[in-house]
């Protein structure tokens, strides 16, 4: 298993992982067309697929700094789950080295406590933070979201660095709109 960098050229590719990407998560969860194809001409994001051969697998969608790694948006295809993917997925983000952040819904329900426990078994820690997810459009409510980490729970100093961050690389910015 690898990941492999997705360039907007790779047409079919593309198709397959935003396919994907909409179904995994509800819109107020991602970015529009235009936003992602905004972010995705930024050198420190990352639009990987999780493939296994020439086979596509998944999406891991992050953001990587000097200091840590926020890991977006991650999905495996569903008929693949509970084989492991995800896990080995992660492995490879992991691997390199740095902190890793992310954020999940608030487990409150069956589903959201099942994600939750995947990421306890691959090692990630829950934050006492109160989060609320950088806006992918101007019109977005808040959305307030728990926030992971690994190897470590990151402290007050690391959430504000990482917090700072998404706010001024990651949400949508009208500003970043034009000529970016």
């Amino acid at each position: 298993m690898y990941l492999k960098r997705l360039r907007s050229t790779e047409k079919e590719l593309l198709a397959r992982a935003t396919a994907l990407y909409i179904a995994a998560f509800p819109r107020e969860e991602r970015r529009d067309a235009d936003e992602q194809a905004r972010v995705m001409k930024k050198e420190n994001y990352h639009f990987e697929l999780i493939m296994q051969g020439e086979d596509f697998y998944g999406i891991m969608l992050y953001w990587e700094t000097k200091d840590f790694i926020f890991l977006e948006h991650f999905a495996t295809l569903p008929i693949l789950r509970g084989r492991g993917i995800g896990s080995e997925a992660l492995s490879l983000l992991k691997a390199k080295g740095k902190t890793v952040i992310l954020e999940i819904e608030p487990p409150v329900d069956e589903l959201t406590r099942r994600r939750l426990g995947f990421y306890q078994r691959n090692g990630f820690k829950a934050t006492p933070y109160h989060h609320i997810q950088a806006k992918y459009r101007p019109d977005d409510a808040d959305l307030v979201l728990t926030v992971l980490s690994y190897p470590h729970e990151i402290d007050a100093t690391e959430y504000r660095d990482f917090y700072r961050y998404m706010q001024q690389e990651i949400a949508y910015r009208s500003d970043a709109v034009e000529g970016s």
